[in-house]
């Protein structure tokens, strides 16, 4: 058995074309949604990119691995509990990490695997700017490297397309439409130009609808960029899976906020835009069969898919189910889920087939309401309706309740300590202020482009 995970940093499901997209964006990612299970409502536990792999590596939330947050509070994850690549070591399945994720700085990514790959793009650049291509050449010589190799683990990552978007002008170009998503809408970015915080539309050089479009075509061009590497990577697995099983899994560690609440290109709650995520599982053994799963999951239910498609059970403090006994019902489907984000504000979210409830224990640098509440049905969250239904907000506000007494180690400091001052929304603050003062916008994209393709 190989297996392969794609992990694409800030990858908003609603903007692929197998989740619905009318814009170009992913004709490979699409192609993998063919021959394999889509999943709708796949959320990332914990926001945004340490907290999520964590959760991912540990196979638990971040309550109980201690990381829900970046900084120093979110480089220690708990040692007690084995992670990902030390589980695959015990079994001697090979594993490998072609990222350089593990400068974010998170110490505890870089330990269990056979081979780590740390690509090198742009040196004047951050390692969050290293090019899909770059990853992906290194992708591809590894994968040659282990033609003959029966069984591994290889796991791919992109920031791709984290801001500050750069992709080749040659991919903005190839999805520009109209078909622009609903909110916001030219009257709420209007509306938002009085903003001068972190991250408001002004701070970002939005100041117009045209602006915004832009900014869109950007982040869209992100991803038809990604996804091309994405294709030179399923085409070089079709060798694989014709001499045996192959599992495919492309995912992401969060979404990416464009207006829809005021902030512009961030992730910084536990909205949908942040916290939903595209989760796509192509079985070979499967045989190309195409479906769609309705069911509440998890980004860590990936972990325990992963030990599940090598014969390895899970470990029992994993919170993840494997994916693949969900869809086969050998797992009940969840009736709610729970989400936390603790980096620009500290927040927790029920989510039901029909609700979704947040509570925010620390708003940052926000006017945030302590408690939220929209229908499921509200796409865009853009309606709270905690006042008028009072009800359904005692009922999940006591799920919460429950789910933090079973999963939290004592007192939960790790959350504590984030929602006494939320690590991002210290920066935001000192930001601020800078453009306050000085009125200098954030840049949405450099003016040096990743280099056309080869």
């Amino acid at each position: 058995m190989r297996v392969v995970y794609i992990d694409i940093d800030s990858l908003r499901p609603d903007h692929l074309g197998c989740y619905g997209y009318e814009r170009p964006t992913t004709p490979n990612i699409d192609r993998l949604a063919q021959e394999g299970i889509r999943f709708e409502q796949a959320y990332t536990t914990n926001s945004p990119c340490m907290p999520s792999r964590a959760a991912l590596i540990s196979g638990m939330f971040g309550i109980k691995n201690g990381v829900v947050t970046h900084g120093s509070r979110g480089e220690i994850l708990h040692r007690q509990y084995s992670t990902l690549p030390f589980v695959l070591r015990q079994h001697r399945i090979p594993a490998a990490a072609i990222t350089s994720f593990g400068r974010h700085p998170s110490p505890w990514f870089y330990v269990g695997w056979n081979d780590f790959l740390d690509p090198i793009d742009r040196p004047e650049l951050s390692f969050q700017q290293v090019a899909g291509q770059e990853v992906m050449d290194r992708a591809l010589q590894w994968l040659k490297d282990h033609r003959d190799t029966p069984d591994f683990y290889l796991y791919v990552q992109m920031w791709d397309p984290h801001s500050v978007y750069e992709a080749p002008q040659s991919f903005v170009d190839a999805v520009r439409n109209d078909n622009y998503p609903a909110h916001p809408t030219p009257e709420q970015v209007q509306a938002h130009q009085k903003d001068s915080f972190w991250h408001s539309a002004p701070a970002m050089g939005i100041h117009s609808y045209e602006d915004w479009k832009r900014m869109i075509d950007e982040y869209d061009g992100e991803i038809r960029y990604a996804d091309h590497q994405v294709g030179r990577l399923l085409d070089a697995l079709k060798a694989f899976e014709a001499d045996g099983d192959l599992v495919v899994i492309l995912s992401a560690d969060h979404g990416e906020e464009h207006g829809e609440h005021g902030v512009y290109v961030e992730h910084w709650t536990v909205h949908d835009g942040t916290q939903r995520v595209p989760l796509i599982v192509r079985d070979s053994r499967r045989k190309g069969k195409t479906e769609t799963f309705g069911g509440l999951v998890y980004q860590i239910d990936i972990t325990a898919t992963i030990c599940d498609a090598f014969g390895i059970e899970p470990l029992q403090h994993w919170d993840g189910a494997s994916l693949l006994k969900q869809v086969t019902k050998e797992v009940p489907m969840r009736s709610y889920i729970v989400c936390e984000h603790g980096l620009y504000t500290a927040q927790r979210a029920v989510i039901t087939p029909e609700w979704k409830f947040i509570r925010t224990y620390h708003p940052g640098i926000w006017d945030i309401p302590p408690i939220q509440l929209f229908a499921r049905n509200d796409a865009w969250e853009q309606h709270n309706l905690a006042n008028e239904y009072p009800k359904v907000v005692e009922e999940l506000d006591h799920l919460l309740r429950n789910w933090e007494e079973e999963h939290r180690d004592g007192l939960d400091p790790a959350m504590i300590n984030a929602a006494e001052t939320p690590h991002g929304a210290t920066y935001a603050e000192s930001w601020t202020r800078k453009f306050q003062q000085d009125k200098v916008p954030m840049p949405i994209h450099f003016e040096q482009r990743k280099p056309e393709v080869r």
